[in-house]
């Protein structure tokens, strides 16, 4: 994981963890105090650029306040200096994608056999390895590429999560509407965090202390939970609805509030800057 230090000209820069100082690059918006202040943008153009041109380079801020960011980083760190020169980041993303079909695979082949959730759970350990070791290793060697590696992570990161959302949803362990529900929440606040990276320069890897590391290590926690206490919890029944879908839609909907209250407030904070 990236960690920047910001200077009150909204300069981000690698920080002291990844050894010198390596680069400073200018980001469009400074981040926000609570008095909603802002720096100078630069004179607006009615010029539309060539296709044939590059694009401006995605730089952005990495933000993580997740429960478990500090010993995550630690230890993925530990993992980079360790890493046989042969892998490549581009590996570890392909590990990531595979790893979640695994996950999918894994949990629908658990109605023939509950062996088959070691192959699930499998699968989520080498999809938290290939998906968050990438990036930390092609800092660790200097190699990042922030256009096509953003792309490319971020799009598999889309498909893996899709991958094991159905995965659960097929699985004996939950619904298809429960993991349709909780896969359209994702896909909610990936793509409002995905407008903050292009409007504010500030990517978001976690929402009140929940990230991807978190949310793997729940969808693990819940289906040994479901396998420990049998197909009864998951076979329970209310009013002809069953419970598991009637309360996974309560807490979709509270997620749902906080997502709207979130978005409100993120308006309010930062209307400051994006009106000027």
């Amino acid at each position: 994981m990236k960690h920047y230090q910001i200077d009150e000209l909204g300069r981000g820069s690698l920080g002291s963890d990844f050894g010198p100082l390596v680069q400073s690059t200018a980001v469009r918006f400074r981040v926000p105090q609570e008095t909603g202040t802002s720096s100078a943008r630069p004179a607006e153009t009615n010029e539309v650029p060539p296709t044939d041109q590059l694009a401006e380079p995605v730089h952005h801020v990495r933000v993580n306040n997740s429960f478990l960011a500090t010993q995550e980083r630690k230890a993925l760190l530990w993992l980079a200096a360790r890493t046989p020169s042969a892998v490549s980041p581009d590996h570890l993303t392909l590990l990531g994608l595979v790893g979640a079909a695994l996950v999918m695979a894994g949990f629908a082949a658990c109605r023939l056999s509950p062996w088959f959730m070691s192959l699930a759970i499998l699968g989520l350990f080498l999809n938290w390895l290939g998906d968050s070791l990438d990036g930390t290793l092609a800092r660790h060697r200097k190699i990042e590429r922030p256009d096509f590696g953003y792309f490319l992570d971020h799009s598999c990161d889309l498909i893996s999560q899709t991958f094991i959302f159905v995965g659960l949803g097929l699985s004996p362990y939950f619904t298809v509407f429960s993991g349709l529900l909780a896969l359209s929440m994702y896909l909610l606040m990936t793509s409002f965090t995905y407008l903050k990276v292009l409007i504010l320069k500030t990517h978001h890897l976690s929402y009140y202390g929940m990230g991807a590391t978190e949310l793997r290590l729940l969808v693990a926690a819940w289906s040994f939970f479901a396998l420990w206490y049998g197909p009864g919890l998951i076979d329970a029944s209310f009013m002809g609805l069953r419970r598991i879908d009637i309360t996974i839609f309560a807490l979709w909907s509270l997620v749902f509030l906080a997502f709207m209250w979130k978005v409100w407030s993120d308006i309010r904070r930062f209307r400051p800057i994006l009106d000027k």
